[in-house]
């Protein structure tokens, strides 16, 4: 065994535990819903039913979490019903689709000790609420983030080879997974990232040396009242479930603009729009000193409802985005 698959063996047990999908699976559903309305009776409906087969688009935005389940042996291993949502994927073939994409993900990014496993970081980014746009450089960022993985996603579905280091083998994962990392790439602590000193304090970590101690993980660092920071964003409201989709919902997905600039290229454009209700998510927000291994956050007032605004808007975002790059993609 190699020793860089080695590393990454040895941490896979803790990785399957800590990773948090952005929006958890109702959010996931709602953009895959919301996409499947705004493409209906377009080509691009047609050529999603030809590579989904059965599986309807908001079951498919939740096929990148679900492949989360495939343990270190490669096998999908996942106590029966623990995750509802991943259900129409565990029969023999479904299950063998995820693993296989796995072990094609696994280390091809050459994570560094202490990273995720490749598939995993396909899913953020972290860089810092103290840029004003998304682009690769800047600390939190990497060829293998969200916002690359989306792009990478679109490539393969127009007929082009996936970039390093992503490994698609073909337009059906490529669409699996693109209905997902869309949701990702909405969500704001998917994108943006506070950077803490032990003392809890902000600090900018693209100025002097980056210390890796001050990454609070997507706000998976951050305690609040009921868990952690991310997790409380990964929640959605009654009111934002796929069930509560009607036509003036859809009016307003369908009024969101087109983005510029050639298809595979808009991920960045979106990672820069999800920036920006980044910094709406930690203004105000004061931490304690950190203290075994997690920052205690006190949150402003009127955050629940502010949070609520951002959650609805960036969802709808993802779902009208999501048909947009699909209707582009089958014209």
């Amino acid at each position: 065994m190699k020793p860089l698959k080695a590393v990454a063996l040895a941490a896979l047990g803790t990785f399957l535990a800590s990773s948090a999908p952005a929006y958890g699976p109702d959010g996931h559903h709602t953009v895959g819903a919301l996409a499947r309305e705004l493409i209906k009776g377009t080509r691009a409906e047609t050529e999603v039913t030809a590579l989904l087969g059965d599986i309807d688009l908001s079951d498919a935005a939740v096929w990148a979490d679900c492949a989360k389940g495939v343990d270190q042996n490669f096998k999908y291993h996942v106590t029966p019903n623990r995750y509802p949502e991943c259900r129409v994927f565990e029969t023999p073939q479904r299950e063998a689709e995820m693993e296989d994409f796995v072990r094609r993900n696994f280390d091809n990014c050459s994570p560094k000790p202490g990273e995720e496993l490749c598939h995993k970081q396909y899913h953020y980014t972290d860089i810092a609420i103290q840029r004003s746009r998304y682009e690769l450089g800047p600390v939190g960022t990497r060829n293998d983030d969200v916002v690359a993985a989306v792009g990478a996603a679109v490539r393969v579905l127009r007929g082009d080879p996936a970039p390093a280091p992503f490994n698609i083998k073909d337009k059906r994962e490529a669409l699996l997974i693109l209905a997902h990392y869309a949701g990702d790439l909405h969500q704001p602590l998917h994108v943006g990232a506070i950077y803490l000193s032990a003392k809890g304090t902000r600090v900018d970590p693209d100025q002097g040396t980056y210390n890796p101690k001050t990454n609070t993980r997507g706000g998976n660092s951050i305690s609040v009242a009921g868990g952690n920071l991310h997790a409380k964003w990964d929640d959605v409201p009654a009111t934002l479930k796929m069930s509560k989709i009607n036509q003036a919902w859809l009016d307003k997905a369908a009024q969101v603009a087109i983005t510029s600039g050639l298809p595979a290229d808009w991920s960045a454009a979106w990672a820069t729009t999800t920036l920006a209700d980044a910094k709406v998510a930690f203004k105000g927000m004061k931490f304690s000193v950190l203290k075994s291994g997690k920052w205690k956050a006190t949150l402003p007032k009127n955050y629940t409802a502010t949070m609520a605004e951002v959650k609805e808007r960036q969802i709808t975002a993802a779902g009208a985005h999501l048909a947009a790059i699909l209707k582009a993609t089958w014209p």
